[in-house]
């Protein structure tokens, strides 16, 4: 007859404990959905909770902004990890290159709003993107450059992130004009979910890259 020591009782409690909580790994754990992972924008504080053993998996654009990548799971994300990627055979840059195909896909069918307002100020109109988390992220399409650009008769565009459910999209004006948005903005916008900057980046060609005011 085996008697159970108290070091062996509390190991099968611990193991009972991580079953019921989910940690164990075992066959029916949930793997990563490829058609699900998006690209995320979090302020440099997050990437303390983002794994750093695979390079690229986070990208900077600017002003202590990074891209990372996350999994949609019904309303929440996750981070995707390295061990994602590898389940998935895919390499960091292809992960991310999977993401803005599936945000495109995202905007699409009309899961992120966008209103054009005609008076914003100065009297000149802007973009607004909102009513989702990857509103922010929408900064990453490819064709948003052509598509505010038709919208807001201009090539010199600028784009404020303030936080993660919304995105806007005006003309770069001149430095009184900017104020008068960053003023909008932090007005309308301040108390928004998930605070990322009220700095702005420029739209161009070559994509989004942050706003130089000296110029």
């Amino acid at each position: 007859m085996l008697i159970a020591t108290p070091q062996i009782a509390l190991l099968t409690s611990l193991l009972a404990a991580c079953m019921l909580c989910g940690c164990s790994k075992g066959p029916t754990e949930k793997t990563v959905d490829a058609s699900r992972i998006y690209p995320y924008l979090v302020p440099e504080s997050y990437l303390q909770y983002q794994p750093t053993d695979t390079p690229g998996l986070s990208k900077p654009i600017g002003h202590g902004i990074y891209i990372v990548l996350v999994e949609d799971q019904d309303g929440m994300v996750g981070n995707v990890t390295s061990d994602d990627l590898a389940s998935l055979q895919l390499t960091a840059v292809q992960a991310h290159a999977k993401a803005i195909e599936n945000l495109e896909a995202l905007v699409k069918s009309g899961s992120v709003g966008m209103q054009r307002f005609p008076n914003g100020p100065q009297g000149k109109p802007f973009i607004l993107f909102r009513g989702h988390w990857t509103a922010a992220t929408c900064l990453l399409l490819p064709k948003l450059r052509a598509l505010a650009s038709k919208n807001l008769g201009t090539d010199d565009l600028c784009v404020s992130v303030p936080h993660r459910d919304a995105m806007l999209v005006f003309a770069r004006g001149d430095r009184a004009y900017r104020d008068a948005m960053r003023a909008m903005i932090r007005e309308k916008e301040t108390d928004g979910a998930k605070p990322l900057t009220f700095e702005f980046f420029t739209l161009g060609e070559n994509g989004t890259v942050p706003l130089d005011e000296s110029e």
